[in-house]
């Protein structure tokens, strides 16, 4: 488009003009509009005029500009427009038109700040003045470099100051030394490009009281041509900082006693243990046990027990020292957190229980109690959690009047062991070991159980008794169920290749697999894929993890069973005498062998019950078409005894250890 034609009259015009295309990009501008925003036309002329626009305008230029189009006369509309002096507030006039067949808009600008000033500075001063100054609400007007140029009565008659003692002063002055670099940092955000206004809370500095609890909200309007300065605005917030003291309060303390909770004791503890704490040092931890407060809050009712309780809390404050935590665990319990103050463990136990042993006078009458103390000595570095697991277990032997040697290695340990299982997966370090069943007859080993065993790199070998538990109660005891299942299909596919052996083998399943739906299933694959006989397999189910359960196993356990049986597994009761079955487990499951439990046969050479016991057992099931097998037989007479009772089968370390696949070849070679 030529647009030198149309120079001369643009030239004419009082107020600026420019022409823009579609997209915004200037085409042609008259001197007035050089004139205006400083700038010479031939450096803007092909450059989009959106740059000149206020970034917090460009939304609504860009849509004040598509309401042109397809209009006489476009809506005038006031916006901040860069000029070489700083940001002008103008006015702008839009037209569409075409020139030479392409659509343009013909852009008219007149300046509106010095008008905008003349208005405000008008009567209007005055107005606006007693405006602020009358004002519910704190609010402060600032220059761009946060000094202070008015200030509303609120803020005066909230603080104290005067203007006088505020105006001229950095907004930073207000508040207390304290809260003054947040109150930096929060002018800084509001004048920074990414964060135009910010909201903090400040306590106020005040001149006969208390300082004040603020909330205030800073919006930068330093790029207004009419203000130019910060706008701060704010309300008292004392009654919600109230409320939410004692939300807090309520958050970390006890309702009935008003001690520190668990949550609050635990990070007490954390904070006295951190290594990197400035406080952090040796304590003394107590864990106390109310005795026989059971029979009074039973006897006298509830309402009784808690004025008991809110009685202990009281006496355990007074005994201990300002700088001690004292805590209700829950129910009768209670924990002491200690800096160390060079005195024993037993005299600080000795001075709780002594606190307590005077008789508490009630309002049903007076009533005696006394506490079981445990008392622990802790050091930066150590854990809490097991901190506090070792208060509790010396807490228990002093009950039980038990001589308490410390155990934090061994709590430790098992927390390590936890913490390592996951790895023990992805490193191989569970594996099997196989102990024989022997024929105690003619002492043939007629099967073999798989034991699970962990090689632990720092521990050594460890037992099933070591871990098992530990690892269901993460949740992988199905993890280590089949790695377990791979490790056997593994060795005996090996064992078949090189002696041509296939022995009967036993396997442990735990409570996860058994009532895991898909167990049966999943069994069954893995040994018709490593191509084993299911009629060469046992499993075996504990007493205690699965039968003492009862009813709560739902129907689950019976189809696995069911199933398992059907494929030609077996089905061993393990650990039978603990006390958990029932002689109707014997006819509801398909159970074909009992295992004795080795505390059980332990027995059975001087208690001539246990003796008929196992004979019976083993008439029953001889009767039924069940094996028997005696676990843990440890020497010659629990073998003969065994015997003489018709018990044929069993394991024990005295005839033969539980052994790694190695030993399991080069015996049966």
């Amino acid at each position: 488009m030529d647009t030198s034609r149309f120079g001369a009259l643009l030239d004419l015009l009082p107020d600026a003009v420019g022409i823009i295309d579609s997209t915004a990009t200037l085409r042609a501008a008259n001197s007035s509009a050089e004139r205006l925003f400083g700038w010479s036309r031939d450096e803007w002329i092909g450059r989009n005029l959106l740059e000149m626009v206020h970034p917090d305008d460009v939304d609504w230029a860009i849509s004040s500009l598509a309401t042109v189009t397809g209009r006489e006369l476009g809506t005038p509309i006031e916006m901040r427009v860069k000029s070489a002096e700083g940001w002008l507030l103008v006015e702008l006039v839009g037209r569409a038109a075409e020139v030479d067949g392409e659509p343009v808009i013909f852009m008219s600008a007149r300046d509106l700040t010095e008008r905008r000033r003349w208005e405000i500075a008008r009567d209007d001063t005055a107005m606006f003045r007693s405006v602020l100054h009358h004002a519910a609400s704190l609010t402060i007007l600032a220059d761009a470099d946060a000094t202070i140029s008015a200030v509303s009565a609120a803020m005066i008659r909230l603080t104290g100051f005067g203007p006088e003692a505020t105006i001229g002063r950095s907004l930073v002055d207000l508040v207390i030394e304290a809260d003054q670099p947040r109150m930096v940092r929060a002018i800084d955000k509001a004048k920074s490009e990414a964060q135009r206004r910010v909201t903090t809370e400040v306590l106020l500095a005040g001149r006969d009281r208390d300082a004040i609890p603020c909330q205030l909200s800073i919006v930068n309007l330093i790029d207004d041509p009419t203000v130019g300065g910060l706008v701060v605005s704010g309300h008292d917030i004392s009654e919600l900082w109230r409320a939410r003291t004692e939300l807090e309060h309520m958050a970390g303390h006890d309702p009935l006693t008003g001690l520190a909770n668990r949550g609050r004791l635990s990070e007490e503890l954390a904070r006295r243990l951190d290594p990197n704490c400035r406080e952090a040092g040796p304590v003394a931890v107590a864990f106390i046990d109310l005795d026989r407060f059971k029979p009074v809050n039973d006897l006298y009712g509830h309402e009784t027990g808690d004025e008991l309780l809110t009685m202990v809390a009281a006496r355990l404050r007074d005994a201990l020292r300002d700088d001690d935590v004292v805590a209700r665990f829950g129910g009768d319990e209670f924990i002491a957190v200690m800096p160390d103050a060079g005195i024993s463990t037993d005299d600080l136990a000795e001075r709780i229980v002594s606190a307590l042993s005077t008789p508490f006078r009630l309002s049903v009458g007076v009533v005696q109690i006394s506490a079981s103390v445990g008392v622990v000595a802790a050091t930066p570095g150590d854990d809490p959690d097991t901190v506090l697991a070792e208060a509790d277990n010396a807490m228990y032997a002093v009950k039980n009047d038990v001589k308490h040697t410390p155990s934090l290695r061994n709590i430790a340990t098992r927390r390590r062991l936890a913490d390592g299982v996951t790895h023990a997966f992805e490193r191989d370090e569970f594996t099997v070991h196989y102990q024989p069943i022997i024929d105690l007859q003619t002492n043939r080993w007629v099967g073999f159980e798989a034991l699970s065993r962990w090689n632990h790199p720092e521990l050594g070998l460890l037992l099933p008794a070591d871990f098992i538990d530990i690892v269901e109660d993460i949740g992988l005891g199905l993890r280590l169920g089949a790695a377990t299942i791979e490790t056997i299909c593994q060795d005996l596919g090996r064992l078949r290749d090189r002696t041509g052996l296939e022995p009967s083998i036993s396997v442990n399943a735990s409570a996860d697999e058994v009532t895991n739906p898909d167990y049966a299933s999943t069994l069954t694959s893995a040994l018709n894929g490593c191509d084993i006989s299911p009629d060469r397999f046992t499993i075996e189910i504990s007493e205690r993890s699965i039968l003492g359960r009862g009813g709560r196993t739902g129907r689950v356990v019976p189809a696995n069973l069911a199933a398992l049986a059907e494929q030609g597994v077996g089905i061993a009761v393990d650990d039978f005498g603990t006390g958990y079955s029932s002689l109707t487990h014997l006819v509801s499951f398909p159970i074909d062998r009992i295992k004795i439990d080795r505390s059980f046969v332990a027995g059975v050479v001087d208690d001539a019950q246990r003796r008929s016991v196992i004979a019976a057992l083993v008439g029953l099931a001889q009767s039924t078409g069940m094996s028997v097998v005696a676990e843990g037989i440890a020497d010659q007479d629990q073998l003969d005894m065994l015997l003489s009772v018709g018990c044929h089968l069993g394991q024990g370390f005295f005839m033969a250890k539980p052994m790694a696949y190695e030993g399991l070849e080069a015996a049966l070679t």
